[in-house]
């Protein structure tokens, strides 16, 4: 299974190194020999943190141009050549599929993805038609089981973060 380990903003200097965006632990692009990026499979020849940000120079990229080419490409990797995560950390791809109900039994629907856009990750929720955006805040889930695919959300903590007038 692949998981997605982040998303390149842009080439970084004039070497092939790219400016990437993660998706999860940064520390893990030091771990990890091999990612895939434009369904091509590359070496990690460095990686360097600096403000959140992983500085990856890989195997397939050389220069700038190249560098430019790879611009908003997705990099994964398989899930077994990631370090174990600790407990009660996820992998994103973990949390899609899992059914969500409020704590008073009521369903609520079905991650079908997850987006961060800085501050928070934002789980969608999908239910019959309706979709709703719910951000990953404290105390808005009491309860993540990944093996039964079941998550369990404060009902008052959750409707505050999730119903808002227009």
């Amino acid at each position: 299974m692949e998981i997605k380990l982040g998303r390149v903003l842009k080439p970084q200097g004039i070497r092939g190194e790219l400016k990437v965006e993660p998706f999860t632990k940064p520390e893990f692009f030091k771990y990890i020999e091999q990612v895939r990026i434009n369904n091509k499979d590359c070496k990690i020849v460095s990686a360097s943190i600096r403000e959140g940000y992983v500085f990856l120079k890989l195997n397939v990229c050389n220069d700038r141009n190249t560098a430019e080419t790879l611009r908003d490409a997705i990099i994964t990797a398989e899930k077994e050549t990631l370090p174990d995560l600790e407990d009660n950390e996820y992998f994103y791809d973990d949390l899609v599929g899992c059914q969500v109900y409020l704590d008073n039994g009521e369903f609520v629907g079905e991650i079908v993805d997850i987006e961060n856009y800085g501050n928070a990750d934002i789980f969608n929720i999908h239910k019959g038609l309706n979709t709703v955006l719910c951000p990953y805040v404290d105390k808005v889930f009491k309860e993540i089981d990944i093996h039964n695919k079941k998550i369990i959300a404060d009902t008052q903590r959750y409707k505050e973060v999730t119903e808002y007038e227009d």
